[in-house]
């Protein structure tokens, strides 16, 4: 496993002002997160657990302190500059799949190939193709999203997120919108991807089981981090891949 880390955090805090002033939803988060493994964050609705993951990925700015994202330090970076750095190295999966409707399977996995360009589009159908065979949708590639089940179109979003190899996942409630035993195959195709993809995998979830499959879990409370107790096999590898920040 390549002890780089893929995510630095120091000092992280995020805040929103309404019509009732100031809110903090983040504050002074610390975190570093080595390359190769899986991360949870969980925590009650509206501790900050997704924006904390907006966050990481660059899909937000931070209000103060620095995240260092594959060795680049988002803090300062406009927006074009921060999708760049996703272009190729970052892939996501959302709880409600995030597909585009007037594409099919096929089309909406090969799509982040032919915005990253350099490759052909026979070449990036080819690829695509095969992602979509190793969720077990090689028969639906011609379908559109409103003609697949939700399982489905996760799947389809998993091997879109997949396909152009990154080194990093970000995963927010991969499971919300799914039945329990369809969850549990999502979930065991996404661990098997990030096996097998030697990429990192960062998720937020309610669920406990799936947090108990991770490497680590990071538990937000309240916009702030709190300790963990170590869990089953995975307490012995959680200082190698999330440490707390110093």
């Amino acid at each position: 496993m390549n002890s780089d880390p893929v995510i630095e955090v120091r000092g992280l805090t995020k805040r929103v002002t309404d019509a009732t002033g100031e809110l903090t939803i983040l504050d002074g988060i610390d975190l570093t997160v080595q390359a190769g493994g899986s991360v949870a964050i969980v925590g009650a609705s509206g501790s900050g657990k997704s924006t904390l993951l907006g966050l990481l990925a660059g899909l937000d700015s931070a209000s103060a302190g620095s995240v260092r994202l594959l060795g680049h330090e988002l803090t300062g970076m406009a927006e074009d500059q921060r999708a760049a750095l996703r272009n190729g190295s970052v892939g996501f999966v959302f709880q409600s799949f995030q597909l585009m409707p007037h594409l099919t399977a096929l089309e909406n996995v090969a799509l982040p190939l032919e915005l990253q360009g350099g490759m052909s589009t026979r070449d990036a159908f080819s690829r695509a193709r095969t992602l979509l065979e190793r969720v077990g949708l090689a028969e639906r590639t011609g379908h559109y999203p409103k003609l697949l089940s939700g399982g489905e179109q996760q799947r389809v979003a998993l091997a879109r997120a997949f396909v152009t190899r990154p080194a990093v996942l970000f995963a927010d409630e991969p499971t919300g919108s799914l039945d329990a035993a369809t969850g549990h195959a999502v979930i065991d195709l996404m661990f098997e991807l990030n096996r097998s993809n030697g990429a990192t995998l960062v998720l937020v979830t309610h669920d406990v089981d799936l947090a108990q499959r991770c490497d680590a879990i990071i538990t937000i409370e309240a916009g702030h981090r709190v300790p963990n107790a170590p869990h089953g096999a995975a307490s012995s590898r959680n200082a190698s891949n999330v440490e707390a920040g110093r």
